[in-house]
């Protein structure tokens, strides 16, 4: 750590002080003069508070979470929450139930806000295409904070105009993706593909319930 010697700012007082008490102990009597030498003794040994903090250079100032906006009521910082495995597990299983129930050959994937997987399931019989696409509509879901059958709907032509930039985003555009909101905020989302785009939806909105009725009870 480097630090910095400061010159005592009462030196120049005292030095002037000792160059008169000299002056004067020829005229004084001897108990004075050593009331005065205990006096300089006493004046030189006392420093300023501040010299005695001695800072780095490079010394930097800590902030604590209220300071930098966790303090109630800031809204510089927004609480959230994030999915658990035992919340996706059970999202799962009720949509693996949907799916087994109606038949339906599919892979079903949870992902977190970001859009990486927590979890991905491809039942038997699901063609192997799906697991892609499903991981891929999950993603899409978590990063747009929409169901991906709006995007859909926006990309294909209808009436002769559709929004044709969205086939250039590295996203899939397919119906079957939803996302999970909790106080309007997306934690997450489930992609299903293997079936019929509608199907596929079905599937996904039946995990969403389940993730739905956990986050109304908190």
């Amino acid at each position: 750590r480097n630090s910095t010697t400061q010159q005592h700012p009462r030196s120049p007082r005292i030095i002037s002080f000792i160059i008169s008490a000299s002056k004067m102990s020829m005229r004084m009597p001897a108990p004075t003069i050593c009331f005065v030498i205990i006096t300089i003794l006493l004046l030189s040994c006392i420093r300023p508070a501040s010299s005695f903090c001695l800072l780095p250079s490079n010394s930097a100032i800590t902030r604590t979470p209220t300071e930098i906006g966790m303090s109630s009521g800031d809204p510089s910082l927004q609480a959230t929450m994030s999915l658990t495995s035992a919340a996706v597990e059970r999202a799962m299983a009720a949509a693996e139930h949907e799916a087994k129930a109606n038949g339906w050959k599919v892979t079903i994937a949870f992902c977190d806000a970001g859009g990486m997987p927590l979890q991905v399931k491809r039942l038997d019989g699901a063609f192997p295409a799906s697991f892609d696409i499903g991981v891929g509509k999950a993603k899409t879901a978590a990063h747009f904070c929409r169901p991906t059958g709006q995007l859909e709907s926006a990309a294909n032509v209808s009436d002769g105009s559709s929004r044709t930039a969205l086939l250039s985003a590295p996203y899939v555009l397919m119906r079957g993706g939803l996302p999970v909101l909790i106080n309007g905020i997306c934690v997450g989302a489930v992609g299903v593909s293997g079936v019929r785009p509608e199907e596929d939806e079905q599937v996904a909105l039946a995990a969403v319930s389940v993730l739905d009725s956990i986050a109304s009870r908190l």
